[in-house]
């Protein structure tokens, strides 16, 4: 099959974006066509020169080699002038239009909510429906929506809220209608896609997100040079942005001396807490993504301290690692923990004082950390993206 998997942009360090990438590398693991299909930016910076984009006949450029470590079509688009930080893809459907023409499309994978990818993929298959059904054309190609849907509003403005709310209402409800899978990571997102009159029989619940090259890179992966000194690393690996609450990371390094909170990640953050950094020797900030991995293997924990992480998949990698995580009820990473038997979920965002007991306890009982690793190693041991491609092949066949 020749899958296009379509995101908003971008990323080594947002889940909901690196997300697209996974996806693309497990479908084409197993054999099948795939190219992610975004804006021209990567990390909120220009992965592609915009002009050429702009000057190129059909409104795409395809890249072999792309930043986002799979091959992808980077097509017209533009940063939101009302929500920092959102992309819009311009002329969208008569770009998968020609995308189709030149590649030809059985299913088209569309990622997250509240922008204008979901409703443009959604009415180019609508059109092909209608085509199918007239005898102008074959089989119409399926569409798999991966909404991402949030189950609270933490961290975003009045008005960002009402523009979400209008979003789902005018919409989602014939996104839904027309998905032939809906693919949901935890119990809370079901529910809250049901509501939204989702048919049953079309979502798939399932956390099958971490990266097919995720088990080689960490058999690989050794103590990096930058912890030297520190029996005892906590790590927090993702964007570096206020919405993720970088600022309580410091507050944990300082709460805890003998202890190296390494921060590992990119964002608008990052100017910031390189200065931190250099005043406090146990805060410890990478930038590069290789050290992700390496970084989670040798963590006594891993945190996410976030007001608002839509996916959380960060907290699956670490439990992969055998490493417990301790995550805020704001962050979905919380659903993939089970409390006090592979890490924690805390009170709060703020809640350091339960990150600073569980350090604690897991130092004085090494014989529970490894139990804990144990335990997120044996669930997170099927939860390789491979299985999620694997999955959506069989329901579109």
């Amino acid at each position: 099959m020749n899958f296009v998997v379509v995101a908003p942009q971008s990323s080594h360090w947002e889940d909901s974006h690196r997300a697209a990438a996974i996806l693309v590398k497990a479908l084409r693991r197993i054999g099948h066509e795939a190219w992610l299909v975004t804006s021209v930016y990567h990390d909120g910076e220009p992965a592609v020169d915009p002009e050429v984009v702009e000057k190129s006949e059909e409104g795409f450029v395809e890249v072999e080699k792309d930043v986002s470590g799979v091959p992808t079509i980077r097509v017209l688009s533009a940063k939101s002038m009302l929500s920092p930080g959102a992309v819009t893809l311009r002329s969208f459907s008569k770009i998968l239009a020609a995308i189709d023409r030149r590649r030809g499309v059985d299913a088209v994978v569309v990622f997250s909510s509240f922008w204008n990818g979901p409703e443009e993929a959604a009415k180019w298959v609508t059109i092909k429906k209608m085509l199918a059904q007239s005898g102008e054309v074959g089989r119409p190609p399926a569409l798999v929506y991966i909404p991402i849907y949030p189950t609270g509003v933490h961290g975003i403005s009045p008005v960002e809220a009402v523009s979400r709310s209008i979003w789902s209402t005018l919409n989602l409800p014939h996104i839904l209608r027309q998905a032939a899978a809906v693919v949901v990571s935890c119990r809370e997102e079901v529910e809250a896609i049901r509501q939204l009159r989702a048919p049953a029989d079309r979502i798939i619940e399932g956390k099958w997100w971490i990266d097919p090259d995720y088990p080689e890179a960490l058999a690989a992966a050794g103590r990096l040079p930058h912890l030297e000194g520190f029996e005892l690393v906590v790590s927090y690996a993702g964007p570096l942005t206020d919405e993720k609450n970088v600022r309580a990371l410091v507050k944990l390094a300082e709460r805890m001396p003998q202890v190296a909170v390494a921060v590992v990640g990119r964002g608008e953050a990052a100017a910031w807490l390189r200065r931190e950094a250099a005043r406090r020797r146990n805060l410890v900030l990478m930038e590069d993504p290789s050290a992700v991995v390496p970084v989670a293997k040798s963590s006594l924990l891993g945190v996410d301290l976030s007001i608002h992480e839509p996916m959380g998949i960060r907290a699956l990698e670490y439990l992969y690692a055998g490493t417990p995580y301790a995550a805020s009820p704001t962050s979905r990473a919380a659903c993939h923990i089970t409390d006090g038997v592979d890490g924690a979920r805390l009170r709060n965002p703020e809640d350091l004082e339960g990150v600073a007991r569980l350090v604690s306890t897991l130092a004085k009982k090494p014989e529970l950390r490894e139990e804990m690793g144990r335990h997120g190693r044996r669930k997170t041991e099927n939860l390789l993206a491979i299985r999620l491609a694997e999955t959506l092949v069989a329901r579109l066949k």
